[in-house]
């Protein structure tokens, strides 16, 4: 199976997962937006054991969002890498922080009740007001 790497920005963390997301959607919710600092977050969904740190893994630091969510982030250059669900295990890698493209793009919106005001989504991907029970 091919994989893909992923670090922070500083370089001190560094992560590989399986180039074989369960799925790939941009998410639209604040708490996104907050944690990316964009108008969305585009991530792939995939179990625990397809993620492993190459290093770094005593940086990250974690922050529960959510009794159902903790992000995960560096706290030396502040890059967001992935959250983690807890009610499945579940690990969504944030696209931006893979240093190789992945074969899969997104393939849909999720959390567009809330986008940002701004941004006009231009895409013919599927939309959804908030957040599906499937994923």
């Amino acid at each position: 199976m091919k994989t893909l790497n992923g670090s922070c920005l500083c370089g001190a963390i560094q992560f590989r997962v399986a180039d074989a997301f369960d799925y790939v959607g941009n998410c639209h919710c604040s708490e996104c937006r907050k944690f990316s600092g964009s108008d969305y977050a585009p991530a792939g969904g995939l179990s625990a054991e397809h993620f492993a740190f190459i290093q770094g893994e005593e940086t990250v630091r974690y922050y529960e969002k959510s009794p159902a969510t903790t992000l995960a982030f560096c706290p030396t250059c502040g890059s967001s890498l992935f959250s983690i669900k807890s009610d499945t295990g579940r690990y969504n890698i944030r696209l931006g922080a893979l240093d190789d493209t992945p074969s899969q793009k997104p393939s849909f919106h999720i959390h567009v009740d809330s986008k940002a005001p701004w941004l006009t989504i231009n895409d013919k991907l599927t939309r959804y007001p908030g957040h599906p029970e499937s994923l």
